[in-house]
């Protein structure tokens, strides 16, 4: 395997640096400390704060300019945008320009030469030759155009322009693999996965329990994640109306537009709030059960649902609806379908016996991010050499 080393690369995510880690900073976060990377935050736009209220705080961020996060990672939040983007791909354009314009002097500002550019969003392609990148690198983690409020055949246009400029593109699922190959020069599958050391932490016996767990009636079903509109809320309140007798925690922020009212009215039902990734491990420690709950619709069809990578690595049982990703761990997952076939799941799931309990955790060693990003730079640093 080849690693990077002393590239320059800009990452255009799709999520903020903080609070919520995902692909995006584990990949960026185990790349060699040689390279320097200029992580570029996704922009709000003129419209954003009066849809989520938590915008504000982010609106006039950008005029600080290039914040220094360690040695070698430096994070940049874009001007405020006009609104539209995933619907009007003029709007785009236009919002692409002036990202560019903003990446571009901050690039010149940290004396990047000949970066490598590695998008995340679909919407990208206007960047190309623009940064002076000498790759173009594309991480596909989902169907962008199964996002509510988006412009289904503008963002699959956008994103077919980018598969068609990339130079190599990776995706999370096979789903993903079988709708952009016909696109792209060169694919290649790369799941997501978990920081496997940090969550294995839930089995340790020095890990503290978090408080809030402390006194639960048993069994506690327990979901760690943020709530967003692709989360089966529905399935959650009947199971939690159905067995009252179960307790259901929730760790994770709401997202804008979720209603979790019928839920937090449940006397079984503890909505814990977003809750700092270095203590998660003391809240997987209480469960008995943990739930991965995705709504099964074209979206979900083609997630690599990173949670379940966690909650393998933390050891205990996992009760899933059935996600095509995911149906090779059948051995030591429980799936179900419905109501029914869900709280059978859930019920099995609490029979878990120490073997298979020690083999999530020898599966778990095999999905680390560590080996994702070991691939990812093996498949680039070739191209580099070519």
């Amino acid at each position: 395997m080849k690693e990077l080393h002393n590239q320059d690369i800009i990452c255009i995510s799709s999520v903020d640096w903080e609070p919520l880690w995902t692909r995006k900073q584990q990949v960026m976060s185990r790349l060699p400390a040689s390279n320097r990377i200029l992580y570029v935050e996704p922009p709000v736009s003129w419209l954003s704060p009066f849809k989520d209220p938590a915008c504000w705080e982010k609106w006039p961020r950008w005029r600080k300019g290039i914040r220094r996060l360690n040695e070698n990672i430096f994070l940049l939040s874009p001007p405020v945008m006009p609104p539209f983007s995933n619907i009007y791909p003029w709007i785009n354009r236009i919002n692409q320009a002036i990202l560019a314009r903003s990446v571009r002097n901050a690039a010149r500002s940290l004396g990047m030469k000949d970066p490598i550019l590695w998008t995340y969003l679909h919407s990208s392609a206007p960047l190309a030759g623009k940064l002076g990148e000498k790759l173009l690198v594309y991480d596909c983690v989902d169907e962008h155009s199964e996002y509510q409020g988006f412009n289904p055949r503008a963002v699959r246009a956008m994103e077919r322009e980018l598969l068609g400029k990339a130079d190599l593109v990776f995706v999370t699922a096979q789903g993903l693999y079988r709708d952009k190959a016909p696109y792209c020069r060169e694919i290649h599958l790369s799941p997501n996965a978990a920081d496997v050391g940090h969550f294995m932490l839930a089995d340790d016996p020095s890990t503290p329990l978090a408080p809030e767990m402390a006194e639960l009636p048993r069994p506690v079903l327990g979901f760690i994640g943020a709530i967003k509109e692709w989360v089966d809320l529905d399935l959650l309140q009947q199971v939690a109306e159905r067995r009252p007798d179960w307790t259901l925690v929730m760790v994770g922020p709401v997202g804008a537009g979720v209603d979790v009212s019928a839920l937090s009215r449940l006397a079984n039902v503890i909505l814990l709030g977003r809750r700092d990734r270095q203590v998660l491990p003391s809240y997987l420690k209480g469960f008995d059960v943990c739930l991965n709950p995705f709504r099964l619709n074209r979206l979900t069809e083609t997630v690599s649902p990173l949670k379940f990578y966690e909650y393998l690595a933390s050891g205990k049982p996992i009760a899933s609806v059935p996600m095509p990703e995911i149906q090779e761990f059948a051995a030591v997952v429980e799936f179900g379908t419905g109501l029914e076939g869900f709280m059978d799941a859930i019920e099995r799931a609490l029979d878990d016996t120490p073997a298979r309990k020690a083999e999530r955790l020898r599966m778990a060693w095999e999905n680390s991010w560590e080996s994702r990003v070991a691939f990812m730079m093996d498949k680039i640093a070739a191209h580099l050499e070519g």
